[in-house]
């Protein structure tokens, strides 16, 4: 009896610290965190190669894995903060003049290029000079905007930029990567990437170019780098023709990442727990324009019909396979700009059948309606891409069961863009991409751009003008977040175009990846990527390797 008692007691006590231990490892775990040690090699897949990963030169459109390269490589004056915001990167601070006009740029003093050489004014000063005289620049509307802006040095770290008229969104072009002027000057732009430059990509940014073949780049930390040392240590770019390659070497354990537009990839599928993935809306949307100068169209009534009339989720879900997010305004969500209190006209095809009975459009014997003995139908134009193609045939299958005919046309690229430029269309589906970080649409609907610029639906409101212009003269975010909040209910309300949705960016990693914000939903990086390389805005703090640091009290 007495054994069998001691016995008992054993098992108690076992068990009680079994229980014991579970609860510290459970309150340990509660209160430790991964704090990041430097080291380890991050290598990621993308699909494509680097064509031009030269600062100015590169297209990103065509040439986005250079991109990806100069983003790693390269600083601007200033960048896109954690917070979605402009803040200084090679410049320590900026003043903006009263006028609005006038712009001085404090530069870093502990700045040095990957050879070594000290980052100056003159650096800056050449290259946005060089942007304003290169015959080919990678994004001609941006060299555009720098055209008539006269650049000074004053001093060694001090560079003034002076403008012609307000321009509030400024800042946000001014994150142009700076090249240097010690390896370049004196070289025509078109020059650089078949000189030695061209091997080296000497920049000022977070990584060094080690080696760039045709299958992988090579970059290692720099460890003199204003932002704060990297802590990974050796970061790989592989480079495969297609996605299924680069998701096949996910699969195998070859690299630690993939990420690519979503949809343009097979499907994943159910991820294994050594994976995690975020999908992010990029600054891009596809968009219905309507052409205000048709008679038809040039009633409002009409357009809020159609409007009510498609469902931009079963839009989404049946053409694109759910690879997209509706989109209300042309103020995307991520922006500081984006009113959540401004909705869009809720999908409603009895709204919509009732209105257009208003207007006398009645239902004719094929099931098209008329009025006055004219049909209700319009061509839609769209260009070859399956996606949008896609999306068209799903608006006309939509439209077709309100009564509307649509014919859908299929153009090429350019000749799209012709018909859009010269007014000659009913509908077209089209799309704006890489909008930038600030929220500025004065270049697609302020009227004054309504018959050469880029008003394709040929809005004039006395309204939208004033507010789009004041917002652009305004300096203090507050103030423009209140015209433009203005404009999206006002836009609305005239309903001059449908905004559809904004194409999802995926981005795949291993569960062992810490610091990238990427799937944080906390994180402004979470909600909107400005461009594919915008993953990279907090590569400094991406680490592989970390320990348990204990905080807080336990208890």
């Amino acid at each position: 009896m007495a054994r069998r008692i001691r016995w008992q007691l054993v098992i108690a006590l076992l068990s009680i610290l079994l229980v014991a231990g579970l609860l510290g490892r459970v309150a340990l775990r509660s209160a430790a965190i991964a704090s990041p040690l430097a080291g380890g090699v991050y290598r990621e897949a993308v699909v494509g190669t680097p064509r031009q990963p030269i600062p100015l030169l590169n297209d990103p459109l065509s040439d986005p894995v250079g991109r990806d390269l100069i983003a790693l490589l390269f600083d601007g004056l200033v960048r896109i903060g954690a917070d979605g915001l402009i803040e200084p990167a090679l410049a320590a601070s900026y003043e903006v003049d009263a006028s609005g006009t006038i712009y001085l740029f404090h530069l870093r003093r502990d700045v040095s290029w990957h050879d070594g050489t000290p980052f100056t004014a003159d650096d800056v000063v050449f290259t946005l000079r060089a942007l304003q005289v290169a015959g080919q620049p990678g994004e001609p509307a941006l060299a555009a905007i720098w055209q008539d802006v006269l650049v000074d040095r004053l001093d060694d770290y001090t560079v003034r930029a002076t403008l012609t008229a307000p321009y509030a969104p400024f800042l946000s072009v001014a994150r142009v990567p700076i090249a240097p002027a010690h390896l370049l000057a004196g070289l025509p732009p078109d020059q650089w990437a078949s000189g030695p430059f061209g091997a080296s990509l000497v920049g000022t940014g977070p990584f060094k170019l080690a080696e760039l073949r045709e299958d992988r780049a090579v970059l290692t930390a720099n460890e003199r780098y204003f932002g704060g040392r990297p802590y990974i240590q050796r970061f790989e770019l592989r480079f495969f023709a297609s996605p299924e390659a680069a998701l096949g070497a996910l699969t195998r354990d070859e690299v630690s990442a993939y990420s690519g537009r979503v949809g343009e990839q097979r499907t994943i599928g159910e991820l294994p727990g050594s994976l995690r993935q975020a999908r992010i809306p990029l600054d891009e949307y596809a968009i219905l324009s309507f052409n205000l100068r048709r008679p038809l169209l040039s009633e409002q009534p009409l357009r809020r019909a159609l409007a009510h009339g498609l469902n931009k989720d079963g839009l989404i879900e049946r053409a694109l396979d759910g690879a997209a997010v509706p989109l209300d305004t042309p103020i995307l969500p991520g922006w500081w700009a984006y009113s959540p209190a401004v909705r869009w006209h809720a999908p409603d095809p009895a709204t919509a059948a009732r209105i257009l009975s208003e207007l006398g459009y009645v239902p004719g014997p094929d099931g098209t309606r008329r009025r006055d003995g004219r049909a209700l139908a319009f061509e839609l134009l769209v260009d070859g891409d399956p996606k949008r193609r896609a999306a068209a045939d799903e608006i006309a299958r939509q439209w077709g069961d309100l009564g509307v005919r649509v014919r859908v046309s299929e153009l090429d690229g350019p000749t799209l863009q012709a018909r859009l430029r010269a007014h000659d269309f009913d509908l077209a589906l089209h799309s704006w991409t890489r909008l930038g970080p600030d929220p500025d649409p004065f270049a697609l609907w302020h009227s004054s751009r309504a018959a050469t610029g880029l008003n394709y639906a040929g809005l004039a409101d006395a309204q939208i003008d004033d507010l789009l212009l004041n917002a652009r003269r305004e300096s203090e975010i507050a103030a423009r977040s209140a015209d433009y909040a203005a404009f999206q209910q006002r836009w609305i309300e005239l309903t001059p175009s449908i905004t559809l949705y904004q194409p999802l960016y995926r981005f795949v990693a291993s569960a062992t990846l810490g610091g990238s914000g990427l799937d944080d939903p906390e994180s402004a990086l979470s909600a909107l990527l400005i461009g594919r390389e915008d993953r990279y805005r907090d590569v400094t703090r991406w680490f592989l390797e970390s320990y348990r640091e204990i905080q807080g009290d336990l208890r």
